[in-house]
């Protein structure tokens, strides 16, 4: 794990104020005699902006010693204590309420009302939303902890919890007026509400500047016309947020986005999309015809819904990348359970040359993905918008790439059985599959990987 006090320099949080003891080490009662005409460290007020017995040497020195201090801690690998707390609890409650449910949700697409309820009861719908609009307030880093643990249960948790978690929030979170926000954030928070994200069109999937779905300005309102498909959570959905071209022309800097409630007369939900995986949360296509929007459910400016699309789909990728670790964890789990207990030729498997490569494959793989994910949550949280969408590219593809890997691996391992619907192997295998498509394929991961790169180096190149 990369903590912000491990990975990046900061100094106290006082950041020099005169008289300080940490930045001036003579300036303090006992070294200055009682001669100092200002006050003493601690103190709140200061008389004066410079001690006057000041040392430079001897304060460039202490300066340098203690950042060379700072510098020399070893990195913190473990997780806080608040974190392990949550993912101790979360743990508990997929095993003990969710995963019971997988197979019955395979088998009818049903996902039970208990469960749900205890998605709701845990906080699952809101993670990272601020704990003023009924979330549990963590970081990216904690809020990926839970999901790391949720993806050891059937996808459908996922599907209906996550959304609601980022593409489905953050923009009403970040972008939207306050009373629009007020009334949304909680109830998508609490899971009293399911949100969908209403970007991907017939003709515009990656290509997402591309969309065709129009909206023009009416009076005090925008009228929406056009279609949406495969989307998450549609038939459920209580709100949406839409994305629509104001000027085709004009490119990405056309593309506005909209809250819009489900009961909107002119939003209705078209063919349903029956998915290889993913049952208990349907896909559908949503459909706009006249669909009338207030003005004040605009999020952020006319011109900037491409960029707030963009920032929904970095948590979406950074969450995501944290899911692919936790399936894959799951999936290890169940190779080696197998191969412990597995025999053949007169000795388990777990005793073969070869089935201890593909253990360990499969272990530093994830190892490395869980890594990169937790990187990727830490830069979320730091404000850098490049940094933090080249992290969620990276862990979201590494993590995609991983877990196909290790599924792959894990089916091999059990031959037939692994193959077979008697076992959730297979399940896990056509649930992760989709995560190299879906919120950007791992093609336009690539790109955004490799211009992040061309980027770094021809920035060292420049200070050469």
């Amino acid at each position: 794990m990369i903590e912000p006090s491990a990975a990046s320099f900061s100094f106290p949080s006082d950041n020099f104020p005169a008289h300080n003891s940490w930045f001036y080490p003579a300036t303090n009662r006992r070294s200055c005699g009682g001669k100092c005409r200002g006050r003493h460290p601690g103190s709140r007020r200061v008389s004066s902006p410079l001690p006057q017995n000041i040392d430079i040497s001897r304060m460039t020195a202490h300066i340098f010693r203690r950042l060379f201090e700072f510098l020399s801690k070893p990195m913190d690998f473990q997780l806080p204590d608040e974190l392990r707390v949550l993912q101790g609890r979360v743990r508990e409650f997929v095993r003990s309420e969710l995963q019971p449910h997988d197979a019955a949700i395979e088998a009818t697409g049903e996902v039970p009302e208990s469960a749900m309820a205890g998605l709701r009861r845990m906080g699952l719908f809101g993670t990272n939303t601020p704990k003023q609009f009924s979330g549990l307030g963590l970081s990216m880093l904690g809020s990926c902890i839970a999901i790391e643990e949720l993806a050891k249960a059937h996808t459908a948790f996922y599907y209906l919890s996550g959304v609601n978690v980022h593409i489905g929030s953050k923009a009403i979170e970040f972008y939207a007026q306050p009373a629009v926000r007020d009334r949304w954030l909680p109830e998508l928070a609490s899971g009293r509400v399911i949100g969908a994200f209403a970007l991907t069109e017939p003709n515009a999937g990656s290509d997402a500047a591309r969309i065709q779905t129009r909206a023009r300005r009416d009076g005090d309102h925008y009228v929406l016309d056009g279609s949406k498909t495969y989307i998450t959570n549609a038939p459920v959905a209580g709100v949406f947020t839409v994305f629509a071209t104001l000027d085709p022309s004009a490119g990405a800097k056309g593309i506005a986005a909209f809250v819009v409630d489900a009961k909107t007369p002119g939003l209705r939900i078209g063919r349903l999309v029956e998915m290889a995986a993913g049952r208990g949360s349907d896909h559908a296509e949503v459909i706009f015809e006249g669909c009338r929007v207030p003005r004040e459910n605009l999020l952020g400016q006319e011109s900037e819904g491409f960029a707030i699309a963009m920032r929904c789909l970095d948590a979406g990728r950074t969450h995501w990348g944290a899911y692919c670790v936790g399936a894959a964890s799951q999936l290890l789990d169940y190779a080696l359970d197998h191969v412990s207990e597995r025999e053949t030729f007169g000795r388990k498997l777990r005793d073969h040359q070869g089935i201890e490569w593909q253990i360990a494959d499969m272990a530093s793989s994830l190892h490395a993905a869980r890594l990169v994910a937790y990187e990727a949550a830490w830069r979320y949280d730091q404000g850098d918008a490049a940094a933090r969408t080249a992290a969620a590219a990276l862990s979201k593809y590494t993590g995609a790439d991983m877990v196909q890997r290790v599924a792959d691996m894990t089916m091999q391992l059990f031959g037939g059985a692994g193959y077979s619907k008697d076992l959730p192997l297979e399940r896990i295998w056509r649930e992760t599959r989709v995560v190299r498509i879906l919120d950007g394929t791992s093609e336009i991961m690539r790109q955004i990987i490799a211009r992040n790169a061309f980027r770094n180096h021809e920035r060292r190149n420049a200070t050469i």
